[in-house]
Formats: C-alpha cells, structure tokens, sequence
C-alpha cells in the first residue's frame, strides 16, 4: 500500500467540479479500492505551501494536474510524481490570446516544461496525445538514449489513461414527444451559436424541442466569453427554446441527465480538436444519452465503435438538424444508439482506464535519469504559484 498525495487544480468543496475535479474524485476512489491511503489537495481545500510540504513529506507519491504542478515542485519535499496531461491546457487556452494577451500562453508553456522535467510518470488521454507529448519529451531531453534503451515504446515514461464512468445504471424511458437536448458547458472552443441554430432548424419538424446549456461552476479559473456570446444570441434571436442553467452538483448529475433525450456538441476545427478527448462523451454515454457532434478524432473513434453517436464532418446548422430529426424520429435507431452507449460504459470503468496510475502507485519510483539530458538545454525559470500570481495581480 501507498499514501498517495492528489494536487487537484479544481475547487471540490462545492461537489459542482467540471471535468479534472471528477477526474480527481475518481482518481481517490480507484486509488483507495487499490487499498491505497489518499489525501486530496486543492484550492479551496489545503493547498498551502505548508500542507504540500507535510503532504509530501508523509506520501509515498504525488500525483498533479495542471498550473498546480507549479506550486508542488516549489513546495515538495522529494518523491516520485505523476503528471496528468490528459487536459492539453496549453492547446486549449491558444483560444485565449485576444482576450488575456501572451501571458497565458508564456505561463502555460513554462508550467509545462518544468512538469516535463520534473515529473517521473506521465498520463494523457490518447494515442494522439502521447505522440504529441513524446515530441515535447524529445525537446526537453526526457525522451533520450536512456529512456529508450530501457523501455524501446517508452512506456515506463507516459501511458494512456484516458477518462472512465462509473458503472452502469437502469435508465430511464425518455420521452420522443417533447424530447430535449442537452449541450453542458460552454469553453472558448465550442461554437454555442451553431447548435442554437440547429435546434431552431429542428423545431421546425419537431416543434417541441429544447436545448439546455450549463454556465461554469468555476468561472474565475474559465474564462467565459462564450457563455456571454451565446446568452446575447439568444436573446437577440428570441430563442425561448434555449436555456442557461447552473452546473450540476456531481452526485444529483444522473437525475439531471435523465430529464434529455439526445446530446448535442459542436465546435470548429482546430489542433485542440485533434488532441481533445472531450470529457462530457464519457458523462453523457454513461447517462445513456446518444450524441450528435462535430468532429474530433479522438472521440469519433469511441462513438463509431459503439455505435452509440452521430459525427457530423461540416459546420452546416441544417445538416446538424436533419441528423437530430432524423435520430430522434426513428425509434429502432434510437435504442441502437442507446445499447451502444451500455457497451461504452462496460469497457471504460475508471478502475480499467486508471490502472496504469495504479500499477506505479503500488512501486512509486523517482526516475534517476530525468535529468542527464536537460543540461545545456534551455530550461525556463521556476514558473510562478498560484498565489505568487494573484499576488502580482493584486499590485497593479
């Protein structure tokens, strides 16, 4: 058994956590079914130099998500760390620059880099993701000579461990004459605007159909000039059909899903789209809720499978509509689509996604030979804490 320390960059207290705090949930449970001790840390929850100095101190292995990692390595005491990159923040946030500059960007890139360094165990979401990664690895000199005479596919070094569901549940019979939709939260690369439209095509054929979208429960962590946009729109148009709702806290989520018929997720086309694995697909299969979306390469692979969701490949409202009639109108279609999202769930419990986390968890090692490579490279200055940066903030 371990004592393993989680550095969750999300707040918990609230239970509304979007998708790394349920990672981070998740990971406890997995972690703590393994016969592991686990203490979590997080913004509104101990992360304190003073708690990240004890914690290490008393755990076996740290595993961190994020800007977090930041204040870890400033804080830790020495031992093995796990980084989880299955949320490539500095692709994400590029979406960011108009509106907060290129400090983000210069932030995210040196938080990265110093994880690489320092790290000892890397997790991300999909093959695309580990090569991607591998590539950054090369850069900074932790894919080496060494690394790879000791473990040739470098699987010692990263390892896929996408997201999971927890197990499966009897769904409810959902109604087909007022059926609704549901989105979720709006981040910076969903297009809100093209699913409004959509529905509103829909309508016209089925006229009592609904879209439901989630404001963030963390929006001082998220910017949301999406959100904004897309309640301005809606607005405009007088869209009565649409609707903006709180974030649901995570244990009354499975009544809230209930109440849709069908998923629906649209968004352009981008490098965060090829390197995304979009955390709601896993939420929403597991509520057995079918899905309409764009595409995205790492998703479209899961619903293609399973049969269990619809790729749209173009940017066309009236092509998203026909598909949502279309799926909504055929009945047998319909509860295809919803047995496949039961096959979905049987393959992707958290206690299988996770097990790699679990395997190193059980023989926590620091890796020796981290750092042969990184001298003579260029290596960024200790990026700043969080507190280091409201602290800047707060004296301008």
């Amino acid at each position: 058994m371990s004592r393993v320390l989680l550095v969750c960059p999300e707040p918990l207290g609230h239970r509304q956590p979007a998708g790394i705090g349920i990672r981070f949930l998740e990971i406890a449970n997995v972690l703590r079914a393994a016969g592991h001790a686990v203490e979590i840390l997080s913004p509104d929850q101990g992360l304190t130099p003073e708690n990240i100095a004890r914690g290490t101190s008393e755990s076996d292995v740290a595993v961190v998500q994020g800007h977090v990692a930041n204040d870890l390595f400033a804080h830790m005491k020495p031992l093995p760390v796990v980084v989880d990159l299955y949320d490539p923040f500095i692709v994400e946030n590029l979406h960011y620059f108009n509106e907060r500059g290129a400090e983000v960007f210069t932030h995210d890139h040196a938080t990265l880099v110093s994880s690489l360094l320092k790290g000892d165990l890397f997790l991300c979401a999909s093959e695309a993701q580990r090569l991607f990664y591998l590539g950054m690895m090369l850069a900074v000199g932790r894919m080496n000579p060494i690394a790879f005479d000791h473990d040739p596919h470098l699987d010692s070094l990263i390892r896929i461990a996408p997201f999971g569901v927890a197990p499966g549940r009897a769904l409810p019979s959902r109604a087909s004459t007022a059926p609704e939709i549901l989105f979720g939260g709006i981040y910076d690369w969903y297009d809100p605007i093209l699913a409004m439209e959509a529905v509103a095509i829909a309508r016209v054929k089925i006229p009592m159909l609904k879209l439901t979208f989630n404001t963030h429960p963390n929006p001082e962590l998220t910017p949301q000039g999406r959100t904004a946009e897309a309640i301005k729109h809606a607005r405009r148009k007088e869209y009565d059909f649409v609707r903006f709702e709180p974030w649901v806290a995570y244990d009354d989520r499975a009544s809230f899903f209930d109440r849709f018929t069908i998923a629906l997720m649209t968004f352009p086309q981008s490098i965060e789209t090829d390197l995304a694995m979009r955390t709601r697909i896993y939420d929403y299969l597991w509520a057995g809720l079918p899905i309409i979306t764009s595409s995205a390469p790492g998703t479209d692979e899961l619903l293609e499978r399973y049969r269990c969701g619809s790729i749209i490949r173009h940017d066309d409202p009236a092509a998203f509509a026909s598909e949502i009639v279309g799926v909504l109108t055929d009945r047998a279609r319909y509860e295809q689509m919803v047995n496949g999202t039961r096959s979905f769930v049987i393959h992707h419990q958290w206690e299988r996604t996770l097990r790699p986390l679990v395997d190193f968890c059980a023989n926590p090692a620091i890796d020796q030979q981290k750092s042969k490579f990184a001298a003579g490279m260029h290596v960024p200055r200790q990026p700043p804490t969080i507190l280091q940066r409201i602290k800047r903030r707060i004296s301008r």
